[in-house]
Parts: C-alpha cells; sequence; structure tokens
C-alpha cells in the first residue's frame, strides 16, 4: 500500500510546541501521517517538492462573512478602496443602475462616511437611480441608505411615517421625512421587501466567496448570523446553500455557521430552573456536522457598530460631544428579551457568540453569560465575544476569569482606526481594538477579519497586528502590538480552539486535517513593514491543491 502525498523541501511551521518545525508532511486520506523522515518517500504516490517555502497551518477566519464575499461579486462595490468620495460613489451606483435589469433592486455595500464625509440620502440615491429601488449596506453592515423608491416597495410612500423600532434609528428631516439613513434594527423596514436569496443564490455566493479567500490562504471560516434575514440580512435557505455547495463539492473551504439568536425558539413548555429553553427544531445544537461543514455557536447582536457610533458604550462618542450632541449608542435589544434568549440557549447546550463591541454592551453581555454559567455551569462552554472593540483592564480580567474566548478583528486597525480613533476621542482610544492585553491575561485569541467590513487577507491582517497603523499611518494604541508567532498562533490554533475544533485543525501534526499554506517569504523573517508584501502562493485543503500553484 502506498500514501497519498508526501510535501516536502520546506519550513512547517508547526504550531504544535513539542515539535515546532519539519521539512516535510506525508499525507493520506486528508489527513497527516507523518512528519520528516518518519516515513520514506517511496511510501508515497506522489512527492511535491515546496523549493525551500515556509509553510504554515491553513489559515482559519474566525468571524468572516463568506456569502457577503460571494455578494459582493453581484453588488456595487463601495468600499474606500473603491470610492473615496461622494462624487465616485453616486457614479458607481448610476453606472450600475444604468445596466441593471428593469424594475430589479439596485445593492451597493462598503460605503464608509468617515471617509466620504456623510452618509449618502434618498435625494442623491434617486437622481442615480435610474428608476431602480436602491439599497446601500454600510461597511460595518449595521446600517444602509435606501432611496424613495425603495422606501415606497417597503410601503412608506415620500418616505413619510416611516416607524422607528426598538434598537434602531431612522433620522428624518424638519418635515418628518425619513432622510434615507436606516441604522441597526430599522434596516429591516426596507431588508424585509428585497427578494430574498433562495438556497440556490445562497449556494452561488458561498460558492464565489470560497473560491475568493482559498487564494488568501484561508481554509477554514465561521460565518456570522445565518438565517436572520429581520436582523443582519441573511436568508432563510443559508444552512440549506451551505449544504448544497458542500454536497456539490464546491464548497471548498471549511465552514462553521453559526445560526442568529432569533432562530432559535422555545422548546415546547421546556424549562429549566425557571428558565424556557431556546434551540433550533429537534433539540439541534453546536456541533454537528463533519469536517466541511459544521454548527458552530450561536449568534447574536447586542449592540451596533464602532465606526457606524451605534455600539453602546458607557459614555457619549467623543465625536457626538464636539457636534453638541449626546450618544451612547444602543442596544439591540431590549436587555430582558436578550437575557431571556441568551440563558435560554445556554441551557440547552448551545456555545453562544456575542456581538459586544461597546464597553456598555460588554458588561451587559458578561453579566447575562455569568449568570448563564451560575444556572447551569457548563465547563469549557467557550462561549465568545465577538469583536470586543472597546474594554478596560477590568473588563479583560473579567473575560479572562469566566474563562470567555474575544474574537478581534486585527484588520480595523489599519482599515477603520482613523474613524474609531475621532468616535472615541483621545481620552478613551487607548481602549480600542485591543489584542496584546487579551494574551497578557492568558485569554487563547482567535484571528478574524469581518469580511467583507475589511479586507479578508490573513496577511494584511497579521501585518496589522503586528504594526498597529491606520491607513491614514498614525500608530493606534501600539502598546498593543502582538508578534507574528502571535498573530500566526491566533490564526490557526485560536481559532480551531474558538469553535471547539483543535483536535482537528491549527497543527500541523499527527491526525490533524492536511491544510496549509506556502508562502513567497518567510513570516517568521520578513521585517515587520514589509509583511503585508508576503503572497499566498499556495493552499492545500484535505492534502490537495485547492488555489495556486506548487
Amino acid at each position: 500500500m502506498q500514501f497519498d502525498a508526501l510535501y516536502t523541501n520546506g519550513t512547517f511551521y508547526t504550531q504544535d510546541p513539542s515539535r515546532p518545525t519539519a521539512g516535510s508532511v506525508g499525507v493520506h486520506r486528508g489527513r497527516i501521517i507523518s512528519l520528516d523522515d518518519e516515513l520514506p518517500a517511496t511510501a508515497f504516490r506522489e512527492t511535491v517538492d515546496l523549493h525551500g517555502a515556509a509553510v504554515v497551518p491553513g489559515f482559519n477566519d474566525a468571524h468572516c462573512h463568506l456569502s457577503h464575499i460571494g455578494d459582493a461579486t453581484l453588488q456595487v462595490d463601495l468600499r474606500p478602496a473603491a470610492v473615496r468620495s461622494m462624487a465616485e460613489l453616486l457614479a458607481a451606483v448610476d453606472a450600475f443602475a444604468a445596466a441593471a435589469p428593469a424594475g430589479s433592486w439596485v445593492l451597493g455595500q462598503g460605503y464608509d462616511q468617515n471617509y466620504l464625509g456623510e452618509h449618502p440620502t434618498a435625494e442623491q440615491l434617486d437622481a442615480v437611480s435610474h428608476g431602480h429601488p436602491v439599497y446601500l449596506i454600510h461597511n460595518s453592515r449595521h446600517m444602509g441608505v435606501a432611496n424613495t423608491r425603495a422606501f415606497e416597495l417597503a410601503g412608506f410612500p415620500e418616505r413619510r411615517s416611516v416607524p422607528v423600532p426598538d434598537g434602531g434609528a431612522v433620522p428624518a428631516d424638519a418635515d418628518g421625512r425619513a432622510l434615507g439613513l436606516l441604522q441597526e434594527t430599522a434596516r429591516a423596514l426596507v431588508m424585509d421587501h428585497i427578494p430574498a436569496n433562495t438556497a440556490e443564490d445562497v449556494a452561488a455566493r458561498v460558492v464565489a466567496g470560497s473560491q475568493a479567500v482559498l487564494k488568501l490562504g484561508i481554509t477554514s471560516v465561521t460565518e456570522p448570523g445565518i438565517g436572520a434575514p429581520d436582523h443582519i440580512g441573511m436568508s432563510r435557505f443559508d444552512l440549506a446553500g451551505f449544504q448544497l455547495a458542500a454536497d456539490r463539492g464546491e464548497l471548498g473551504v471549511r465552514a462553521t455557521v453559526m445560526p442568529y439568536l432569533t432562530t432559535l425558539h422555545r422548546i415546547g413548555d421546556a424549562e429549566f430552573a425557571g428558565h424556557p429553553l431556546y434551540s433550533l427544531d429537534l433539540g439541534l445544537r453546536s456541533g454537528l456536522g463533519d469536517d466541511f461543514l459544521r454548527i458552530g455557536p450561536a449568534k447574536v447582536l447586542s449592540d451596533g457598530s464602532l465606526i457606524g457610533r451605534s455600539a453602546f458604550m458607557c459614555c457619549d462618542y467623543a465625536a457626538d460631544l464636539a457636534a453638541g450632541e449626546q450618544n451612547r449608542g444602543l442596544l439591540q435589544f431590549p436587555e430582558p428579551d436578550l437575557r431571556e434568549r441568551l440563558i435560554g440557549a445556554h441551557l440547552a447546550g448551545w456555545q453562544l457568540a456575542v456581538h459586544a463591541i461597546g464597553d456598555a454592551a460588554l458588561d451587559v453581555a458578561m453579566d447575562i453569560l455569568a449568570d448563564a454559567q451560575k444556572l447551569l455551569p457548563r465547563p469549557d462552554a467557550r462561549h465568545r465575544l465577538e469583536h470586543v472593540s472597546v474594554a478596560s483592564d477590568s473588563q479583560i480580567a473579567r473575560i479572562a476569569e469566566l474563562g470567555l474566548i474575544p474574537v478581534p478583528q486585527g484588520r480595523f486597525i489599519h482599515e477603520l482606526g482613523d474613524g474609531a480613533a475621532r468616535a472615541m476621542g483621545e481620552d478613551r482610544a487607548n481602549l480600542t481594538y485591543r489584542v496584546k492585553a487579551f494574551l497578557d491575561a492568558g485569554i487563547d485569541i482567535p484571528a478574524s477579519t469581518d469580511a467583507p467590513v475589511v479586507d479578508a487577507d490573513p496577511i494584511l491582517n497579521i501585518a496589522s497586528l503586528v504594526n498597529r497603523t491606520t491607513a491614514s499611518g498614525a500608530e493606534f494604541v501600539p502598546e498593543e502590538r502582538i508578534t507574528v508567532a502571535q498573530a500566526v498562533r491566533a490564526y490557526t490554533v485560536g481559532s480551531a480552539r474558538a469553535v471547539h475544533q483543535e483536535q482537528d485543525k491549527g497543527t500541523l501534526a499527527h491526525g490533524q486535517l492536511a491544510d496549509f499554506v506556502a508562502l513567497s517569504e518567510d513570516l517568521y523573517r520578513v521585517p515587520a513593514r514589509e509583511i503585508s508584501s508576503v503572497q499566498v502562493t499556495a493552499t492545500v485543503v484535505g492534502g490537495q491543491l485547492a488555489a495556486g500553484s506548487l
């Protein structure tokens, strides 16, 4: 019998402390069976020469909207890298709308008012809509702008009498006419009227997203918030779409999907200590699935966005105070509702992933998770706190004490840091986008990007974690810099651990999945300022070349 393949003549950074490096890796049936000379080359059907390349385990993005990355191929690209002014944004919408089929929705994503100077308005979009309903998604994905036709289709002629739901905002002019901006839960007023994606639509987007991230060396992702069109613009057919892609062998990356909390519902009259239980039908919970598609934690937005200044803070945003306004952001759910649902999901066995960007939201989330564990202690539950964009030393100490996993996004520092600094002000900016403080507290963090909010490229993310400079070139809380070794460990071991998969992913060791990437240069040796120039030359998933060349 011969085994599948021997990848040799490389420098494999295994992330296994007992064997930090290896020169070759043997693969059979998708898993690693040997390191170095444990098996001779003659034992393998194929030998692949890596020509001295540095190799790391496949990057695992712990918070990545794969389907939205696929969406971007079908929508107007409005990211700051594509449009830098309001005139450019309107020109891009104009060109897209002019070519769109009659009556279809024109959707765009990625605009950032921190670069444009202001949000677009409905009137501005009307002028370039060519009669189409238009909806533009903010870079944070926590707000959007609709034109008049979109409001009309949603049942609000001339943008009048638009209700303001709990946890949302609808800015209006002096006459009560909506300006076009819809914040947080108010997005659903228009988004509910955009034709929903079918399972085939979702599959197509997932495949497109998968192909894009494989080129970047990403072999695993955790997709947050599937199945919630009412809160984050997803589809009720999300899981079916992922399954279609997986069944056809087109999923490409290994995906852990996080159902949104509102997809969970009460399990009849079942209670524990007087608390109702929340789960999916049949009692399904975190962990079901296989090596390519698994159900992960339940995801929930507790608050909003930092750059959109809707994240729930302990005190007013400095940028708003400077404009003579008071604004601390808001919670997406009334706290009692959030508490009932999160505790109910914990009692039903779910791992939880609570989006908590503001420091006030962080306290709310930690209080609820602490109470859930008191009711029913679950050792090693690994409940997650997504983003944790603003946190004090005492809050970080409590995260460690409670055994929670913060999920930061290093690339936010570069792409969103200038806007975050303005929002927070000089006195509180040092609490923002912290990373090293988590490590110093003994917390094993994952790495993620929240793409397409920012670029999905892991190399750029690592560069941001190491250098901590913004798009303007300013240093951003430099004392929170971490090393390349710490960043790579977060992207591999940390991300696997964040979804209870360290037994299969994160290290290049016996029995682990054979997912790894070859690099154009050695990340561990290039100067910090040159990290962003390193390229992924090949991505291997399950021992098979998935992108690039060898």
